[in-house]
C-alpha cells in the first residue's frame, strides 16, 4: 500500500502532467529564487497580446467581450499563459483544467456567434476557484491525503449558477490542510508564496486565489471565509475582497473542514483585481436567484444604493486593545483615516465592545468537536498535520450538548451586546457611524511556512457577529519608514502581543501589502460596497 508521501508526489506529478508544455516558461528564462518581488514579472515574459488581455479588470473584459472586441476562446487561452506563469513563480495551483475550459468558451463563442448577444452577465469570463469548490470530473483534495483520487460527481451550487452566468472555470487553488489556517500550504501542493516578496506568505486559507489574482491569472476568483480566509488573502496580496454575511451566497455542496458546524458559519465571496468587480460578481450571483437553489439563502436580490449627499462619518479602530499591530498596519490605518478627513468625511477614534470576549468565542466556535473532524482526515492516510492547524486538533475538548448550550447563549448574549454597542457609537458630531474601518491582521503578511500568525481577532470577530466586510489594499511595508520600535505592550494578552513583536524584523516584511477592513452591518453588502468605493477614490485622488 502507498504511504502518504507516496500518494501526495503521485497528486503532484498528476498536477505537473495537467500543464501543457507549450504554456510554460522555460526555467532559464524565469527570475531566480533572489528575486523575491515578481509582480511585474508577467509583463516581462509575456507576449504583447496576452498582457493586453490579461491587465484589464474582469468589469472591462466582460463588456469587451460583450462588445465583440474579444472573443471567449482569446481571454481564456490569454489567462491560461498567465495563470501558469503565476504558478511557475508562486506555486498556487491544485488542480489545472485548461481543455475543459476552452471547450465551454469555444460554446460559449458560438453562442454569441448565433444569437448576437452573451449568456449572461460572466460571459467567457475565466474565474478561479478555491480549491473547495466542487467542478464535477475534478479532485478535491482540501490539502488532505487521503482526499486524493475521489473526483467530484456534481458542482457546487455557485459554480452551476456562475456557469449559469456565462463565468468559465480552468483553475483550483491552494489552501492550508483542513482550510484552519491564515496560511496556505499543506503535505500534498506545498507552501504558496506572495507575488510582492516571495518569503512572505499570501495568506490563507485563500491563498491560492489571492496569489493567483495579485498576478492577474484571474482577475475575479472564489474563496471562503471563516475567520478572515477572505480578508487576510486579500489583504496580504494586495486585491480586493468582501466577507459577505451568511445566508447571502449560496454554499450548497462546497467542500468543508468543519462541515455542518453551525457555532460558526463560513461564507463564499469574491477576490478581484478592482473593488468595481466585486460588485459584478454580486450582481451576476444575485441575478440567479440562488435561494431557489439553497435553502440557506435570503431571498434578497442585489439593491443598487445610492449614498447619501454628505460627508460619511467613519468610525477607525486602529487598535483593538488585545494585540497593537505592526507599524506597517498602523501607518496604513492612519494613511486611510487622513485621506478620509482630508477629503471631507468625518473620522473619529472606535473601540470595539470586550474584543478579547468575542476573540475566545471564536475559538470555541472553532473547536466545539475537539478537533475531531480534522483528526481523522489526517488519521485517513496517516499524514502528519501542518504545525498551523494543530492548536484545533490537541487541546481543545468538545463541547457537550449541555456547554453547547450554553456557548450558543454566550455568542447571542455577545452579539446582541457589540449591536448595543454600535447603536450607541456617535461621532463626536452626534453622527451615527457609516462605516467601521479596522486593521486586516497584526501585520503584513507571515513569512510563508514559519507558523508566525499570532492573533485572527481582527477577521475572526467579524465573522463571530457577521457583519459585511470589504477589503481594500492601501501600502506596501517599507523598511526606511516602518521602523521598528519597542513592544508597546499596552495589548490585554501580553504573551502573544510580545510574540508578535519579536517577529518584526521590518526587512523582513519588505513590500508586503497591507489593507484595510471597511465593515457595515449583517447583509450589508451593497451599501458597504458603496462606502467602500469613498474609501478606494480618496486614496487614489
Amino acid at each position: 500500500m502507498a504511504s502518504w508521501q507516496e500518494k501526495a508526489s503521485a497528486k503532484r506529478g498528476q498536477l505537473a502532467a495537467a500543464i501543457p508544455t507549450e504554456y510554460l516558461i522555460p526555467e532559464s528564462e524565469l527570475p531566480p529564487a533572489s528575486r523575491l518581488d515578481v509582480s511585474e514579472v508577467p509583463n516581462e515574459l509575456l507576449p504583447k497580446e496576452v498582457i493586453e488581455i490579461t491587465e484589464l479588470t474582469a468589469t472591462e473584459l466582460t463588456n469587451q467581450i460583450a462588445e465583440g472586441k474579444y472573443t471567449a476562446v482569446e481571454v481564456t487561452t490569454a489567462f491560461i499563459k498567465r495563470a501558469v506563469l503565476a504558478h511557475q513563480l508562486l506555486n498556487i495551483f491544485t488542480e489545472f483544467f485548461p481543455d475543459v475550459a476552452l471547450k465551454r468558451a469555444a460554446e460559449l463563442d458560438e453562442y454569441y456567434k448565433t444569437h448576437g448577444k452573451t449568456v449572461g452577465p460572466l460571459h467567457g469570463l475565466p474565474v478561479s476557484l478555491k480549491d473547495q469548490f466542487r467542478v464535477k470530473g475534478i479532485e478535491t483534495s482540501m490539502g488532505y491525503v487521503s482526499w486524493i483520487g475521489k473526483p467530484d460527481t456534481e458542482n457546487s451550487t455557485i459554480v452551476d449558477l456562475l456557469l449559469n452566468a456565462g463565468a468559465v472555470f480552468f483553475v483550483k487553488t491552494n489552501i492550508p490542510t483542513s482550510l484552519m489556517a491564515g496560511e496556505s500550504r499543506n503535505n500534498v501542493f506545498g507552501q504558496t508564496v506572495n507575488a510582492f516578496n516571495r518569503t512572505l506568505s499570501p495568506g490563507g486559507s485563500s491563498g491560492g486565489e489571492g496569489a493567483i489574482i495579485s498576478l492577474k491569472g484571474a482577475t475575479l476568483g472564489i474563496g471562503t471565509d471563516i475567520g478572515g480566509s477572505i480578508r487576510i488573502p486579500s489583504s496580504n496580496s494586495g486585491v480586493y475582497g468582501i466577507r459577505p454575511s451568511h445566508e447571502r451566497f449560496p454554499y450548497l455542496k462546497v467542500a468543508n473542514s468543519l462541515e455542518y458546524n453551525e457555532a460558526i458559519v463560513s461564507v463564499d465571496g469574491p477576490l478581484a483585481v478592482s473593488l468595481p468587480d466585486l460588485t459584478l460578481f454580486s450582481k451576476a450571483l444575485l441575478s440567479q436567484e440562488p435561494w431557489n437553489y439553497d435553502p440557506r439563502v435570503i431571498n434578497l436580490p442585489f439593491r443598487e444604493y445610492t449614498l447619501p449627499d454628505r460627508p460619511l462619518v467613519f468610525a477607525i479602530e486602529e487598535n483593538d486593545g488585545v494585540i497593537t499591530p505592526h507599524p506597517p498596519v498602523v501607518r496604513a490605518i492612519r494613511k486611510v483615516a487622513d485621506a478620509l478627513k482630508k477629503a471631507g468625511h468625518e473620522v473619529f477614534e472606535f473601540k470595539s465592545y470586550k474584543p478579547e470576549e468575542g476573540t475566545s468565542i471564536l475559538f470555541r466556535a472553532w473547536t466545539v468537536d475537539g478537533g475531531e473532524n480534522i483528526q481523522n482526515d489526517l488519521d485517513a492516510s496517516g499524514e502528519p498535520g501542518i504545525p498551523d492547524i494543530m492548536s484545533f486538533v490537541k487541546g481543545p475538548k468538545a463541547l457537550s450538548i449541555k456547554e453547547l448550550f450554553q456557548f450558543n447563549k454566550d455568542k447571542l448574549e455577545y452579539k446582541t451586546a457589540f449591536l448595543e454597542h454600535i447603536n450607541k457609537t456617535r461621532s463626536p458630531s452626534g453622527k451615527i457611524i457609516d462605516a467601521w474601518i479596522r486593521p486586516v491582521g497584526v501585520s503584513a503578511s507571515t513569512p510563508a511556512g514559519q507558523q508566525k500568525l499570532r492573533y485572527l481577532g481582527y477577521t475572526g470577530l467579524i465573522n463571530v457577529l457577521d457583519y459585511s466586510s470589504v477589503v481594500i489594499p492601501v501600502l506596501k511595508a517599507d523598511p526606511s519608514i516602518d521602523l521598528p520600535y519597542a513592544a508597546p505592550g499596552s495589548g490585554s494578552d501580553k504573551e502573544i502581543e510580545n510574540k508578535a513583536w519579536e517577529d518584526y524584523i521590518p526587512e523582513d516584511f519588505k513590500n508586503g501589502p497591507v489593507g484595510v477592513q471597511i465593515i457595515g452591518g449583517r447583509l450589508d453588502e451593497e451599501r458597504i460596497l458603496a462606502v467602500a468605493g469613498v474609501v478606494d477614490d480618496v486614496l487614489k485622488s
